[in-house]
């Protein structure tokens, strides 16, 4: 069996090296029986062509590595969730919410649930999301922003989060993201270190703002459709090499980020310390945004709220 796995960076960066550790383990333990073949660099297209093809039940993509605030235009409520702004304080109590058997092993089938054609198999870390904007847009803190043309996703989700921010958000492919920015289609965007950095957003947007605005994780999705025509067996084993994956994730991210950030100083980037009482106020600004995406299952988020404490 051959899957087709999808990821929108470059083979340098951890979201893609993530995909072919995955890969690796699933021919291991499938004794090569089970391959997964990895498209970097968005070779097999955009994130809402992959999301429609897994939808539609693979083919074209098998597998994909998204983000967790990328998926409510699909009907996911509960691991929507885990992508609200300033929901987790810290990488630390990400994984406990995520390791945590009732929530973030429970999430990874929500996609079956709400009827959006995906399984999660596991989940992925590229850091906290930060601002980063033009030499034309300089900012100093998140108040800066208000009135920028922000990049986001094309997810309402991240759209809801820049208006409640004050910005303008701006949905664009990936894709088109630099040349975006080098002509002054929008002023900025927002990436975590790896992005930022493989994609070379720093030559067109060298401010960045530490900001941590989500701390939302990856998921690697698979085509439902796929999915149930696995023995219990191949399904066990695709889980199994996904939480390899994501062990070896967790050991590679922070010593990563404290090397691309040493990187970027030496490149001239300004890198931008976020004040604590910026984030306070931007986490009351999102509140609303907070409730819109929790309505109904408001329980759900005050279990991630507690699980943090």
């Amino acid at each position: 069996m051959t899957f087709k796995y999808a990821e929108l960076n470059g083979d340098d960066n951890i979201n893609a090296r993530v995909g072919y550790q995955f890969a690796d383990y699933v021919s291991e333990m499938s004794n090569g029986r089970i391959k997964v073949e990895v498209y970097s660099a968005s070779t097999l297209g955009d994130e809402k062509t992959c999301l429609n093809a897994l939808q539609i039940g693979g083919g074209t993509v098998d597998m994909y590595r998204g983000n967790t605030n990328s998926l409510s235009d699909y009907g996911f409520k509960k691991l929507n969730l885990f992508g609200l702004p300033f929901i987790f304080t810290s990488r630390d109590t990400m994984w406990k919410v995520l390791d945590d058997a009732e929530l973030g092993q429970a999430f990874l089938d929500e996609g079956i649930e709400c009827g959006a054609g995906m399984v999660g198999i596991a989940y992925t870390d590229e850091g906290a999301r930060h601002l980063f904007t033009t030499e034309k847009a300089p900012i100093k803190s998140l108040a800066d922003i208000k009135g920028l043309k922000i990049r986001v996703p094309e997810t309402q989700l991240m759209m809801d989060t820049m208006t409640a921010l004050g910005a303008q958000p701006t949905p664009i492919s990936y894709s088109e993201l630099y040349s975006s920015l080098q002509t002054g289609v929008v002023d900025g965007a927002e990436n975590g270190y790896p992005g930022y950095d493989s994609n070379k957003f720093y030559e067109v947007a060298p401010n960045y703002l530490l900001d941590g605005h989500t701390f939302s994780p990856g998921i690697i999705l698979m085509a439902q459709m796929k999915w149930d025509q696995l023995s219990p067996e191949d399904q066990k084993i695709l889980r199994d090499a996904g939480k390899k994956a994501s062990e070896w994730n967790k050991s590679q991210i922070e010593e990563e980020e404290a090397t691309l950030r040493k990187g970027l100083e030496e490149k001239g980037v300004n890198i931008i310390e976020c004040p604590a009482e910026d984030k306070a106020a931007a986490q009351e600004a999102c509140k609303d945004v907070w409730a819109s995406y929790s309505e109904g299952i408001e329980d759900v988020l005050q279990k991630i709220i507690d699980i943090q404490k």
